[in-house]
């Protein structure tokens, strides 16, 4: 039991990372978090970057915010807790993916195809 409890500790950081104060996800902390640009997490979102500046905790953008952060997670899990080995993976071009990076595939709408194979390294399928 207290190694569960520990276990959800660990994997609570990467949502602590995430979010503002009110528990909401901000598109800035997952950028900061993930090593990316405003203006990536903008292009996830479908919207322009002036107004993920100004409203990036917006609950119009809770889903796909979540979604991202829930990824992020995932990966750095997968990473053994590594956050810098975390930022790599997201910019390493993989042949799975077509030689692009998971980033670069997340931004160009394979957010499925990315979470599919972050799910298939998890259950040890991918390797």
């Amino acid at each position: 039991m207290r190694s569960a409890v520990a276990k959800t500790f660990r994997d609570a950081r990467i949502l602590r990372e995430a979010t503002d104060q009110n528990g909401r996800y901000d598109a800035a902390k997952i950028a900061k978090l993930l090593d990316w640009n405003l203006a990536d997490v903008a292009t996830y979102l479908g919207r322009d970057p002036s107004t993920i500046s100004r409203f990036g905790a917006s609950v119009v953008h809770q889903e796909k915010l979540a979604a991202l952060a829930y990824l992020a997670q995932e990966v750095f899990l997968l990473m053994n807790d590594d956050l810098p080995v975390t930022r790599a993976w997201f910019r390493t071009p993989l042949r799975v993916l077509d030689g692009v990076s998971p980033q670069h595939a997340i931004l160009r709408g394979d957010f499925v195809k990315v979470s599919s194979l972050v799910s298939e390294s998890r259950s040890g399928l991918a390797l």
